[in-house]
């Protein structure tokens, strides 16, 4: 260990040189807290993956001396491994209503909903809770209730921004003001931990205004059904897009069980009153086209989605034609690009008319664009900038930015970066190595787990399957068969794998005396006979099943 009790300690758990994934932890006097613990998507190099979780290796370590964890906001990249780690969060957790509203719900449907102790912090409201002190800073985004935290200790007090931007939602009636970052700005602010997600974006973030106007103008001139595909926590946008439903005079079906969960969440703690009366999905061939929208997930191309199941023909219920509108109300995460574009290519071969963000304005981002920071930097004006939440070329242009802004000390982390901000200069003092973690059938795991490299490695180099039948004196009773998948698409192929049964024939034939051979010898043999094969003809290294049965 590398530090002492009293040291004021950052360690970015996830969120620093990736997008998502955001969980940080704070030390002093011996004592951590933790703020968010998200998960992230993989890319489609990741086979059978469908989240990433953080490392919780170093949390799992701290034990009781982890007194809380404290989430600025409701997206899956801040809350969503919470269910995950359910059983071993032994501290409280404190998030605003609609937060913890969003997570009651998600650990409902894990059954894990009286595994962790859900606290709400309101606006303003301060935790003390060991030597921290914790309070809630109002801020804007793309979801209900978004906070900063002012995290106090003798050693010096912390501004932990979350996701942010300065232009309110307008049609939340949110109490967000920037008096409340210039009030924490005469607190001697150490450092500032602070989104990095726009810090290439020249400008300004534009409100939700822009996006609404965008949306009206295209759904407004659509001339059959309309589907709008946006992320489900962004209640501002699914509330503008009910009130454009109801002024071009469509019906609303919603379909997606997030999306329904995030409004019935919306609606306990106040967000969306007066909803109108939503269509059910046996109702929806009784309403013409030009008087039908409909909200679904699958935004990122989540190839369970609802949107996916519709792009393919799959859905029961729902089926689009030549001349419909599908409406994209999001931008796009690093990583689902691929799957997004696999979606949209379905809709473009039916004719179906596809709007994104790249042409019609149809989505505004939730983060702060350069000018934004610019200006946080000067009502917070830290001594210490340590950039999160993006990737690598993010942080590096917001560290750029903050040296611009006259910040004396900016240091930019790495996930597992143990840095000392008290004392003559900050530094990093140690150094963690964390790996992703993945869920595999109700296990978790780390994502470098034999069982995800061999199949990465199946998606390179395909994977061939050799079955063997053998009489009881080791003879072959039939011809060995062999399958292969993604080797090759070669028309020689054929002739190829012929060509291998033969050689494993003669094998066989020439060993068969050895009646002791056995089945893991024969295994190993035959996959070293068929990789130099493969190799030679190929270049490939598949993975290889070998099966014997002996009759």
């Amino acid at each position: 260990m590398n530090w002492i009790k009293s040291d004021l300690l950052f360690l970015p758990v996830g969120g620093s040189e990736q997008i998502g994934m955001n969980a940080n932890l704070y030390h002093y006097n011996d004592k951590w807290i933790l703020v968010d613990l998200g998960i992230s998507f993989p890319d489609e190099t990741d086979l059978g993956i469908d989240i990433l979780l953080p490392d919780f290796n170093f949390i799992r370590s701290l034990e009781d001396k982890l007194l809380g964890i404290f989430l600025t906001h409701g997206h899956e990249d801040h809350i969503g491994a919470i269910p995950y780690f359910a059983n071993e969060i032994n501290c409280p957790v404190w998030g605003t209503p609609f937060t913890i509203a969003l997570l009651k719900r998600k650990l409902n449907e894990s059954n894990k909903n009286n595994k962790v102790i859900l606290n709400n912090i309101l606006v303003n409201d301060e935790i003390n809770i060991g030597d921290f002190s914790v309070k809630a800073i109002q801020t804007s985004h793309s979801i209900p209730d978004p906070v900063s935290f002012l995290i106090s200790t003798k050693e010096g007090n912390i501004f932990h921004s979350g996701d942010w931007k300065l232009e309110k939602s307008y049609n939340l009636e949110e109490n967000y003001d920037n008096q409340n970052f210039l009030s924490v700005g005469k607190k001697n602010v150490l450092a500032m931990i602070c989104d990095s997600t726009n810090a290439q974006v020249l400008g300004r973030t534009p409100s939700e205004k822009f996006a609404y106007n965008g949306l009206f103008e295209t759904i407004e001139n659509a001339k059959k059904l309309v589907v709008v595909t946006c992320f489900s926590s962004n209640i501002s946008r699914i509330k503008s897009i009910l009130d454009i439903a109801s002024k071009t005079q469509r019906s609303v079906l919603v379909v997606g069980r997030a999306l329904l969960r995030a409004i019935d969440a919306a609606q306990e703690v106040g967000y969306l009153d007066n909803l109108p009366e939503f269509v059910s999905l046996k109702d929806i061939g009784l309403i013409p086209r030009l008087n039908m929208l409909i909200i679904c997930t699958g935004s990122q191309g989540e190839p369970t989605s609802a949107l996916s199941r519709i792009s393919k023909g799959n859905d029961k219920y729902i089926s689009l034609i030549d001349g419909d509108t599908v409406i994209f109300s999001s931008r796009q995460i690093p990583g689902n690009e691929n799957a997004i574009s696999k979606v949209q290519n379905r809709f473009f071969d039916k004719n179906i008319n596809v709007i994104t963000d790249e042409n019609k304005d149809i989505h505004v981002s939730g983060h702060p664009s350069r000018d934004e920071l610019i200006e946080m930097y000067s009502f917070i004006n830290p001594k210490i900038s340590i950039p999160v939440h993006g990737t690598r070329e993010h942080i590096d242009a917001h560290a750029t930015l903050a040296l611009e802004c006259q910040v004396p000390n900016v240091i930019k982390p790495k996930n597992g970066d143990i840095i000392k901000l008290n004392g003559n200069k900050p530094k990093v003092i140690a150094r963690n190595l964390f790996t992703s973690n993945v869920s595999d059938a109700g296990e978790i795991v780390s994502i470098d787990d034999e069982r995800f490299t061999s199949r990465r490695h199946a998606l390179w180099n395909g994977y061939v399957s050799i079955s063997i039948v053998l009489t009881k004196d080791c003879f072959l009773a039939c011809p060995p068969k062999i399958d292969q998948v993604g080797v090759s698409n070669n028309l020689l192929m054929d002739e190829f794998l012929i060509n291998c049964s033969l050689i494993i024939e003669d094998y066989i034939e020439n060993n068969s005396h050895q009646s002791n051979l056995n089945d893991e010898e024969l295994i190993n043999k035959i996959s070293r006979l068929m990789r130099k094969e493969f190799k030679s003809t190929f270049l490939k290294r598949p993975n290889f099943s070998v099966h014997i049965n002996r009759i």
